[in-house]
């Protein structure tokens, strides 16, 4: 044998157009991540031996295309569009559920890419291409401006994220209906106190072991949890307070409480109602 290579040939480089290789990553990695949502986790195909070497044995798997919200507080996501490990663009704090429509836009879209003719009139194809450009010293394109809300070229494609828009739409924008999200949280955790509070805390839940009250929920006396002062609060602001009620009536009142907060449209709250207007 005289070929030191044993006669091995690299591939044409027609079939490692690096934007179709790119196009292949981010491919899989939506899939990862369709994946890690729907609660299908997926094994690393690196075997043990191989992830003690390179220092990743025992970390969970990085999620490419979701991450939770840093800024939610209510356990929101943000999904992602990534092209050869960077960041291209996301959709801020949005539900679980409008998680899994945005990642089938992002994955709609990938897949829909031809790699040998990309579509240029696409916006979010140009980002991408330029990724994968400015890796391999390829001519660029010209980028457009992005208007996801259906103007211009984008009015051509569907949207990126099938429709979903997170904190960039007018609705999530709604201070007021943030504030009304944030009191019915107030409510619920309240509830799911109560429910233990006679339970002492080393048979507690974990996370109520150590907890003694609630935002909205104290109990009136120090040494008993027989009696409980309720509060509406809202925005940081005490709407109304009744003090000194038994336990089992206490949680009648956050339940009903819970219940008057889901009632109020944020979009057109009844200002008529005293302590809808004190809350406004």
């Amino acid at each position: 044998m005289k070929d030191p290579l044993g006669g091995i040939k690299g591939d044409p480089a027609k079939t490692t157009n690096p934007f179709s290789v790119d196009r292949k990553t981010a491919l899989a990695e939506i899939n990862l991540s369709v994946d890690w949502i729907e609660g299908r986790k997926r094994k690393s195909d690196r075997t043990v031996l191989q992830r003690m070497r390179d220092g990743t044995w025992g970390q969970e798997e990085k999620i490419p295309n979701w991450e939770p919200s840093a800024d939610s507080e209510f356990d929101g996501v943000d999904v992602i569009l990534r092209w050869a490990g960077k960041e291209i663009t996301r959709v801020r704090n949005i539900s679980r559920k409008e998680a899994k429509v945005a990642l089938s836009g992002v994955k709609a879209f990938v897949r829909n890419i031809n790699p040998e003719k990309p579509d240029f009139t696409n916006p979010w194809v140009v980002k991408c291409y330029n990724v994968t450009a400015k890796i391999y010293g390829l001519e660029r394109v010209t980028e457009q401006a992005v208007h996801d809300d259906g103007e211009g070229q984008n009015r051509r494609h569907p949207h990126l994220f099938a429709g979903i828009q997170g904190d960039d739409s007018a609705l999530s924008q709604n201070r007021f209906m943030k504030d009304v999200k944030r009191a019915i949280k107030f409510t619920d955790d309240a509830l799911a106190f109560l429910e233990v509070v006679e339970l002492t805390p080393r048979k507690r839940p974990p996370e109520f072991r150590k907890m003694s009250k609630t935002r909205i929920c104290t109990p009136t006396y120090k040494t008993a949890n027989t009696h409980f002062d309720i509060s509406l609060v809202f925005a940081n602001e005490t709407i109304v307070t009744e003090t000194n009620i038994p336990l089992p009536k206490a949680k009648i009142a956050v339940a009903s409480m819970r219940g008057w907060l889901r009632s109020i449209d944020p979009e057109n709250p009844e200002l008529d109602d005293f302590n809808v207007k004190a809350c406004y």
